[in-house]
């Protein structure tokens, strides 16, 4: 082998080498086996948030659908609403609006979703995210014996909001094409303005709060 061979043969391997070392570095471990290699994938998934809302506790279901880009970063929409529980419930301040009466906040709203995915390919990794969009909040009104002129006295409107959530996410490769994640985020709604005929109804930090997230994520990662 001449020497022009012996350079050829090194030049390949040099240029070859950090691209069957990123390979190595995609094989992706799941608890049943497989893996992906992929650039550019997507996922869709079914979430689910117990939150903190007022002085106690609401439940938040939601969706969100997204691209993933070289299994590192996502970029993805979603919603979420908040469901009329008895958690949520709370007494109106509103003279005539309480006693006989069941409050419950109601909302809900639409965001932008950025996510980091550290170590994709390992069993068990981390994720960092953040949430940004708006919606609308307000709350329904149970009564004992309702008619629509109750409804009608009663009426709360909507109030528009901005949301700001960032939140860290432990995710499991359960297999090829789905991920369970378990993760905790930080609801943040600035300027938040309550009020009905002149009563502040709730402290503008009223829908602030941690949340303790659940997620079931399917796609090709």
């Amino acid at each position: 082998m001449n020497l022009f061979n012996v350079r050829l043969v090194f030049a390949w391997v040099f240029f070859l080498f950090p691209f069957c070392l990123n390979a190595q570095n995609e094989e992706v471990s799941t608890l049943f086996g497989g893996d992906n290699d992929c650039l550019i994938g997507g996922y869709a998934s079914l979430d689910t948030k117990f939150s903190q809302v007022d002085n106690g506790m609401g439940f938040l279901l939601g969706v969100k659908g997204g691209i993933i880009f070289n299994s590192t970063f996502s970029l993805g929409i979603g919603g979420y609403g908040l469901l009329p529980t008895a958690i949520t419930h709370f007494e109106c301040p509103v003279l005539g609006h309480e006693n006989e009466k069941r409050n419950y906040w109601t909302g809900g709203y639409g965001a932008l979703v950025f996510e980091y995915i550290h170590a994709s390919n390992r069993l068990l990794h981390f994720n960092a995210n953040m949430l940004t969009g708006f919606g609308g909040a307000s709350y329904s009104i149970r009564h004992q014996n309702y008619n629509e002129e109750d409804r009608k006295d009663s009426e709360h409107p909507s109030k528009f909001i901005f949301v700001l959530e960032p939140g860290v996410t432990a995710e499991l490769n359960v297999s090829r094409f789905f991920r369970f994640c378990l993760g905790v985020s930080y609801r943040y709604v600035p300027n938040f303005k309550f009020s009905y005929e002149g009563t502040m109804l709730s402290p503008s930090t009223v829908l602030n709060g941690f949340s303790a997230n659940l997620t079931f994520k399917f796609g090709s990662f």
